[in-house]
């Protein structure tokens, strides 16, 4: 009897499980990816619509149902980019009404890249794929609709853990002596540095919007070498603080970081989603952005996975 009891429970469970995925609605089937590489968060929502007779009515409804299955997915996507190591997007919007209302207007702006419809007799199945972008120069996106023009991070006070101090002249006897940088700091020194790209050689670091690039100095002393507070905020709300590339030849090739690109090898990623460098770097970049010559405040940087 207990067998039969038994037999009888899993029949009716899969029986259920197979009525359940059969009455599953297209549009539930979702997802969402960031690119940080090419700077922007995807969507790709699916809908459906009961068939009425009209094709033409029928194919508008369905491809409604899908954009909106796109959107609700862009939104949950979006909440989870971190605009540095202690917040998110969603912890943004659940403290301040404003930002959360800009980010659903940038929701509702959302570019459509992609839209499909194939039918199954009369029933229409639509598939819509949207984009919104991080940085307003990214994508074709125009100044109101990015992520960075809804967050206004600009004006942002940064975490607790960034050092306060920041890399000065007068601060430069606190850094260590020069050492031998596991990959040399490359740059043409005949003309302007344009660009810096910061490689992490492998090192875990969770992509965000706000990084943070310190150095350690003598008496473990941390400087902050680079972060928010170094770009204009008039490039934030157009590019963003940073870019970011899987590997160095692909950084390379971003445009606007320009073709005198100094690299600089990455010592060490704090537990904090702190990116380390060493004094060579600091010493570098201090000489690079004189007289003028300040790429960090347009942030012409990219951090390099590889």
């Amino acid at each position: 009897m207990t067998r039969r009891k038994i037999f009888f429970a899993g029949m009716l469970i899969f029986a259920l499980t197979f009525f359940l995925v059969q009455i599953v609605p297209a549009e539930e089937m979702k997802s969402g990816e960031i690119n940080w590489v090419q700077g922007y968060i995807t969507a790709i929502g699916n809908g459906t619509a009961d068939p009425s007779g009209n094709r033409v009515k029928d194919k508008l409804k369905s491809l409604r149902a899908a954009e909106l299955v796109a959107q609700r997915t862009l939104l949950e996507t979006l909440k989870g980019v971190r605009i540095d190591s202690t917040t998110t997007v969603e912890n943004l919007m659940l403290k301040e009404d404003i930002i959360n209302s800009r980010v659903e207007g940038v929701i509702r702006g959302a570019r459509i890249v992609k839209r499909d419809v194939k039918w199954e007799g009369d029933v229409p199945l639509a598939s819509v794929e949207m984009r919104i972008c991080l940085s307003s120069k990214v994508g074709g996106c125009g100044a109101d609709t990015s992520l960075i023009s809804a967050l206004d991070i600009g004006h942002k006070s940064e975490p607790s853990y960034v050092p306060p101090e920041r890399i000065t002249s007068s601060n430069a006897p606190f850094l260590p002596p020069p050492e031998t940088p596991k990959k040399s700091i490359a740059f043409d020194a005949s003309k302007p540095v344009t660009g810096a790209i910061f490689s992490l050689e492998g090192r875990p670091f969770e992509r965000q919007l706000l990084p943070v690039i310190i150095t350690v100095g003598s008496e473990n002393r941390q400087l902050t070498v680079y972060s928010v507070k170094n770009v204009t905020p008039k490039v934030i709300r157009s590019y963003g603080v940073v870019r970011y590339a899987d590997n160095e030849e692909q950084a390379r090739k971003n445009p606007y970081i320009g073709d005198n690109i100094v690299l600089i090898p990455v010592e060490n990623v704090t537990k904090d989603n702190m990116i380390v460098v060493g004094a060579d770097a600091v010493r570098v970049i201090r000489e690079t952005t004189m007289h003028g010559n300040d790429y960090l405040s347009d942030a012409k940087v990219v951090i390099s996975s590889n």
